[in-house]
């Protein structure tokens, strides 16, 4: 028995755009969610900051900087997402997203020292 007279052509085709575009989709689908800070732990004596963030994976990223490589909130241009998120950036450009409607501030001072 032949494998042509079981299926048509045409199914194979069909087959591959809808795992095509089921796949577009869902990576489309995880682009608003990369580099959404979870945590951020900041040092005793203000120098450090640890940034936990997920990636496009939704794999957890640790990067330790220094509080001079990150661009106070204050000095920051207003955007329209600052209703939704806040879009804190480092100074070698890489950008974050912080949903403070969602956090949990435990040291409200220390915070704004470091980061506004």
């Amino acid at each position: 028995m032949e494998m042509s007279s079981i299926l048509p052509a045409s199914s194979f085709l069909g087959a591959a755009y809808i795992g095509v575009t089921g796949g577009l989709v869902l990576s489309a689908s995880t682009l608003p969610f990369k580099n959404i800070i979870g945590h951020l732990y900041i040092s005793e004596d203000n120098k450090l900051i640890k940034i936990s963030s997920i990636d496009f994976y939704g794999n957890r990223v640790d990067r330790t900087i220094k509080s001079e490589e990150w661009i106070p909130l204050l000095e920051m241009k207003p955007k329209t997402s600052d209703a939704f998120y806040l879009s804190p950036q480092l100074t070698d450009g890489t950008k974050y997203k912080l949903l403070v409607k969602f956090g949990k501030v435990i040291n409200s001072k220390k915070i704004g020292e470091v980061l506004e």
